[in-house]
């Protein structure tokens, strides 16, 4: 497939998965905004709970990228799963108490989706990336650029040093 239309195919699946993730992200925040005012919160308070924990659970998501130290990816790897937690008990206690096994499932649903379409769009990589991974795992390189003016230097003071020329006399 060409390279051009894999990645166009990628940014296309891309879209779509965030906009369900969005989505999710709404859900979730609809159904945590409920178990906040079932518990008696008003206001911004019960409006901004969201924010306090799904938030911090792609927070806790972004410190374990493999740019950060292990300490911090570990970090990131607890607040994630503690505020994971939190979410998920908000999703089926909003789904239980507004209906049954039904809203209960559908909160379950809602964020198992959202876990595994990241996980999906994490793994997503463009054609030339993966070729270039599976070359290096092959032990395979790239050939190297050639690097003109060096080569060009390293051949003249290789022939300058092998031509001496002899000085020139004149009969006269």
């Amino acid at each position: 497939m060409n390279v051009k239309i894999a990645n166009c195919i990628r940014g296309a699946v891309i879209a779509v998965v965030s906009m369900i993730m969005v989505l999710a992200l709404y859900v979730s925040k609809d159904h945590i905004t409920d178990v906040a005012h079932r518990i008696g919160l008003v206001g911004y308070q019960a409006e901004t709970l969201f924010v306090l924990i799904d938030v911090v659970a792609l927070i806790g998501k972004v410190l374990q990228l493999k740019y950060f130290a292990a300490s911090t990816r570990k970090v990131g790897k607890r607040l994630m799963i503690a505020a994971g937690v939190i979410s998920l008990t908000c999703n089926v206690a909003s789904g239980w108490l507004s209906g049954g096994y039904g809203p209960a499932g559908y909160g379950v649903f809602v964020v198992v989706l959202f876990l595994v379409l990241e996980s999906v769009v994490l793994k997503i990589k463009p054609a030339a990336s993966v070729t270039r991974a599976k070359n290096a795992a092959n032990g395979k390189t790239a050939p190297k650029a050639r690097d003109y003016r060096r080569e060009y230097a390293r051949r003249a003071s290789k022939t300058s040093k092998t031509t001496k020329t002899a000085p020139v006399t004149t009969n006269a």
